[in-house]
Formats: C-alpha cells, sequence, structure tokens
C-alpha cells in the first residue's frame, strides 16, 4: 500500500475517533445529576435536556459497532493468541488501574477528591513502570496475560461454581478480606456475569463484560463464520442475516434468567455483528458518492434528530418490546458509522474537528474513570440550584478530563508498542463445525437448566400466582406479602423485579452522597420474630430481573408452612426505584431434592429426568426461545 493510500485510510478511520468522542460524552453526561438544570428551563426544552442527560446507553450503542468494525476492518483473519493477547494488554493495564481504586474508595467512600486523583495517577504511574521496564523489557507481555486468563478461569469457577451455590446470607458473613478479595477478584477480571451476589465497583463495568466475551469469542466464532459467508451467495447472507435477529432474541430472553448473565444483554451482541458486516462491506472498496438523499440523512442535524427519537422510543416500551427495539436500532446506528467511513459528507467534518478526534483517543481512560471523579466531587459540595448545578458539571468535566488525559498517556500508551509472539496466521474454518457444536451444546444446557431449574440439576421449582394484587413499587415503607410453601427443602424465592430510573418524585431531596439507596428483601416464618437472612441490592445492579433471587440456609421442613417476605428502599433518594412486578406467576420458590434419594433409586431419577424435560418443553416461553434459536442453529451447521 502506498503512502498515500495509508493516508486515506487513517482520514476515514480518523473520524471514528470523533464519534467515539461524542459518545464518550454523552457517557459522561449521564452520570452527572442535572435535575436543577432541567427544572430551570421551559417545560418544552426539558426533554432535550433529559435526552443529553441520560443518553449514555446510546452512547455504549456505538462503542459496541466500532469495536465490531474495527475487529472485523484490521482482523479479518486474526491468529487466536495473538489476537486475545493484544485485547487484553489494550483493555486490562488502564481497566486494572482503575479497578483497583475504586475497589479503595469501596472500602473508603470518604476519600476525599484529591487524595483519589493522587491515588489514580500514582497506581496508574506504577503499573506504567511494571509494564515498560520489567514486563516489555524482559519480553514477558504474553506470558503474564496468558497467567491473567488462568487467574480468570480460576476466579470464575470460584463465583460461578462455589459462591453462588450458597446463599448471600453465606456470602455475607464471610471474613471481610475474603469477602472484599471476591468483590476485587470479580470486578477486576469481569467475571461479575457469573452471578449477581457481588456488586459492580463501577456501574460502568457491565459493558465491558460483553465486550471481552466478544473478543474471546471473535478469532473463533465471527472471523470464520464471516469468512464462510464470503463463499456464500448474497440470498444465503440475507437469511443468515434475517435469522440472527430472533436468534439473539432468544437468547436474550433465555440469558434474562440466568443468575448474574442478564448484565450482559446479549441483545447488544447485534452491534458487534453490524459492526463486523460493515468492515466487510467496506473492505470491497467500492467507495460511492454521497447522494443528495445521503446528505440529508447524514448532517448533524438529522444525526442529533435520530438519536433523539431512539431515546424517546427507548423511553416509551419496556420488556421484551425494549429488547426488540434495541436489536432493530442497529441499522441507523449502523449506517451513521457506514456513512462516516465512506461518504465525505458534513456529518463526518463534523466529526473531524479536532476536539472530538482527541476527545475519542482518549474516550477509554474517560470512560473507566469517570465515576470516581464524579463521586469525589459529589463528597466536595452537593449542587443545590441551576448555577450550582452548571457550576458542578463544568468544574466536573474539567478535572476529569485532565485526570483522563493523563492516564491515557500514563498507562494506556504503552499498548501501542506491545508486540505478541510472532506466530503464522492460522485460518479457522475447517474447525466452524466443531466450534457452532461447542457453542448449540452450552445454549441447550443453559436452556434446559433455565427452563426446568435455574439453580442445579437436582433442584424443583414451584410456581405461585395472587401473591400481590397488581404490580407495587417499594418504597421507604415495606411492602409484605406471604405464601406457603408446597414444598419441603425451601432455599430460594425468585421474583420479577424491574429497576426504574429517573425523577419520581417533585420532593427536594438532599442526597448524602456517602449514602447509596438499596433495595432489601427479608423472609420469617408467620408467627415469629426473626428474620431467616436479609438481602440488600444496589436498584441499578437489578435492571429488569425476571428472576431476582433471593436466598437463605435451606428450610427442610418448609412445607404446608406460611412465610412473610418484606422489601422496601433503604436510604430511599428517589432517583430510582424498584417494581414488584405482578406476573403470570408472581413468584417461585426452589426446593432442593436431595442427591443421594436419586442416586440410589434410578427409576425416581429417570422420572426426575423426564419432568424436567416436559417442564421446560411445556414452558410458553422456552417454546418461543427455542422457534428463535432453532432455525440460526440449523442454517450455521448448514454453512
Amino acid at each position: 500500500m502506498s503512502e498515500q493510500e495509508k493516508t486515506k485510510v487513517v482520514r476515514r478511520l480518523d473520524v471514528l475517533d470523533g464519534l467515539r468522542g461524542f459518545a464518550i460524552v454523552l457517557v459522561f453526561l449521564n452520570h452527572i445529576d442535572s435535575r436543577y438544570i432541567a427544572d430551570a428551563v421551559p417545560k418544552y426544552i426539558r426533554p432535550i435536556i433529559q435526552f443529553f442527560f441520560t443518553s449514555g446507553n446510546l452512547g455504549v450503542t456505538f462503542f459496541f459497532i466500532l469495536s465490531g468494525f474495527l475487529m472485523g476492518y484490521l482482523y479479518a483473519i486474526p491468529q487466536p493468541s495473538a489476537f486475545i493477547e493484544r485485547r487484553y494488554a489494550r483493555i486490562f493495564p488502564p481497566f486494572l488501574v482503575m479497578a483497583t481504586c475504586m475497589w479503595f474508595f469501596r472500602l473508603f467512600p470518604q476519600t476525599p477528591l484529591i487524595v483519589r486523583i493522587a491515588l489514580i495517577l500514582s497506581v496508574a504511574f506504577l503499573a506504567r513502570l511494571i509494564w515498560v521496564y520489567i514486563i516489555e523489557r524482559f519480553h514477558k507481555g504474553s506470558i503474564l496475560i496468558k497467567l491473567f486468563i488462568l487467574l480468570q478461569c480460576i476466579v470464575a469457577v470460584w463465583y460461578g461454581f462455589f459462591i453462588m451455590r450458597r446463599p448471600p446470607i453465606w456470602f455475607d458473613s464471610l471474613p471481610i478480606f475474603l469477602k472484599e478479595g471476591s468483590i476485587f477478584a470479580s470486578n477486576a477480571t469481569l467475571t461479575l456475569a457469573l452471578g449477581n451476589y457481588i456488586p459492580l465497583l463501577d456501574g460502568v463495568y457491565w459493558s465491558l463484560a460483553p465486550e471481552m466475551i466478544f473478543y474471546i469469542l471473535y478469532p473463533f466464532l465471527f472471523s470464520g463464520t464471516v469468512l464462510s459467508l464470503k463463499k456464500r451467495s448474497g440470498l444465503f447472507v440475507l437469511l443468515f442475516c434475517t435469522l440472527l435477529f430472533p436468534f439473539l432474541f432468544g437468547l436474550s430472553l433465555l440469558f434474562k434468567h440466568t443468575q448474574g448473565m442478564s448484565m450482559l444483554f446479549i441483545e447488544y451482541f447485534i452491534y458487534f455483528c453490524g459492526g463486523i458486516g460493515i468492515a466487510t462491506i467496506v473492505q470491497r472498496g467500492k467507495k460511492n458518492e454521497p447522494s443528495a438523499i445521503s446528505h440529508i440523512l447524514t448532517n448533524p442535524i438529522t444525526f442529533l434528530a435520530v438519536l433523539f427519537l431512539s431515546y424517546f422510543c427507548l423511553g416509551k416500551v419496556s420488556g421484551i418490546y425494549t429488547t426488540i427495539l434495541r436489536l432493530f436500532l442497529v441499522f441507523p446506528f449502523g449506517y451513521i458509522v457506514y456513512s462516516l467511513i465512506e461518504q465525505d459528507t458534513s456529518l463526518s467534518k463534523f466529526f473531524r474537528k479536532k476536539v472530538l478526534l482527541f476527545l475519542g483517543a482518549i474516550s477509554y481512560s474517560m470512560y473507566i474513570g469517570h465515576t470516581a471523579i464524579v463521586d469525589g466531587m459529589h463528597l466536595l459540595f452537593k449542587p443545590t440550584n441551576a448555577q450550582t448545578n452548571v457550576a458542578f458539571l463544568i468544574i466536573t468535566a474539567v478535572i476529569f478530563f485532565l485526570v483522563a488525559v493523563a492516564i491515557h498517556y500514563i498507562i494506556e500508551t504503552p499498548y501501542f508498542q506491545f508486540k505478541p509472539d510472532k506466530k503464522p496466521k492460522t485460518i479457522i474454518t475447517q474447525n466452524m463445525k466443531l466450534i457452532y457444536g461447542i457453542l448449540a451444546i452450552f445454549i441447550m444446557f443453559v436452556f434446559f437448566s433455565v427452563y426446568t431449574s435455574q439453580f442445579n440439576f437436582f433442584s424443583i421449582q414451584k410456581k405461585y400466582t395472587h401473591v400481590i394484587p397488581s404490580t407495587i413499587a417499594i418504597s421507604d415503607k415495606p411492602y409484605t406479602f406471604s405464601f406457603i410453601s408446597q414444598e419441603n427443602n425451601m432455599g430460594v424465592i425468585l421474583v420479577h423485579l424491574t429497576s426504574t430510573i429517573g425523577k419520581i418524585t417533585n420532593k427536594r431531596i438532599l442526597v448524602d452522597p456517602t449514602k447509596h439507596q438499596k433495595f432489601v428483601i427479608r423472609m420469617k416464618e408467620e408467627g415469629t420474630n426473626d428474620w431467616y437472612a436479609s438481602q440488600d441490592t444496589s436498584p441499578a445492579e437489578i435492571g429488569n430481573s425476571a428472576s431476582y433471587p433471593f436466598g437463605f440456609p435451606l428450610i427442610s421442613n418448609s412445607k404446608d408452612k406460611t412465610y412473610v417476605v418484606e422489601m422496601l428502599i433503604k436510604d430511599i433518594d428517589y432517583s430510582s426505584t424498584i417494581l414488584f412486578n405482578k406476573d403470570t406467576y408472581t413468584l417461585y420458590t426452589v426446593h432442593q431434592i436431595p442427591k443421594q434419594t436419586l442416586l440410589k433409586n434410578p427409576l425416581m431419577l429417570i422420572s426426575h429426568i423426564g419432568n424436567k424435560l416436559q417442564t421446560a418443553l411445556a414452558n410458553p416461553e422456552a417454546q418461543l426461545v427455542m422457534m428463535c434459536i432453532l432455525p440460526f442453529f440449523i442454517l450455521l451447521f448448514v454453512l
């Protein structure tokens, strides 16, 4: 490639940094409380203010599309080991710096802003010294990354297969060093999706977990599938892309019932796929001149209108309709990315502005670092009116920007000198059938686990109706309901909870930044004073949890006894609340079946397996999931 051609390619990709810069601004504003600013403007302007301050998820959407595009464009045929090493070297050094600091701030929430900044920069500088003068000098980067992946596996086993098999009260009663060490390890290794006991040190970590999974799967699954599709007809590719939508919709329904995996938001993987599709189109080299319609569709005003319309529609739908809408947003958002790369329009000129390009270059440091600064600013002063709200925004933005620039140059830049062990490129299409088979077995395992029992093979679930009269908004006033257990050996109850975010009262509330509201649930036997167990969770971590689990020590003689459940919001700040949803089955209880009893009685074991299969296949949602995922799997094996 000539120098002129290289310059053209770099210029085409530079504009994506501008888009990334705009996206990170949306994410940052999403974490600023703008209630006083919104109250001070006329009512007809408030929706616009709310749009800019609550559209962080739209920014994340662009991040995912750009990740998919860059992987598809730059690594069409990756060598798996070297590819994963490069991605880990890109993500984890800055991330581990901030995860360490956020863990410290969790242990010491009153840490002043100046100390927070000093700690962040000190840890970042120490990490740079270790990386540059020890790891890189002795060429041990690849070995270190392999050891880190091994550590991820160990933490995953500890969290997913040991901690999550015990009730929350057991985890809460662990020695402080073991409990907090587990919290740090699960966050630092991004294995959070294996359960829901461990809190996020920073709310943005939910988006890093699916991105890490995408990078792990890309060289084994995504790239090989794209290579295979290039050999097929256009009609086959169209059918493949069409069936991908119901496939991801079905997986989204499935994983929302799977412990903490609901935080992965499987439907967001359509954006990774969309980005790869754009890369495939761009690589054909046919650059089209923008038409008159294209100029209308790709200008800054239309761009903002598309974002606002997406924001408005997402705010008007809920449940599965939100998932469906997110899937179809890949079309307008994908077209925006494609037009920026392929066409020279007013929108592409806007995103080539130096400010946006620079913000895009440091966007990762901004993404992982803004929460610590915003929380530190809340310790310094709290907005009480529109003027102080604007001042808070400006001061926080300046400090946050300076810290992000420092993090970028201290710890991010060494990545660009990292070179994995050189290995020959390997095309893995000949192994794709095996990879598809492994994927199918894993999904079928999750499918039957979820729709027979969401916990383990040796358990059963019982359904309850008419537990509550209607959907209940939980507040600081305790809400109680009761139920009669249908079986012995009860250890978990499941309820459908939804976290609603946004201003839910006109009261003027001064929020204490040292306290964060918690959803509290506890249970006791009717007529007794002692609670079996109590569990508290941040509302933001609940999201839309169709089966929120509350575990407690196993009650062996629970059958036909009445139990009282109490829910409330502790330290409420009215910025969000929890809805206890009245579904067809409002409550599920999980009961353990003695393993030895089943294993010693083969006929009982066969009957148990048959009942579980019948339970799964008779479930209407399970049937819908099967209809969504099965056609795509058939097409994969044809591919």
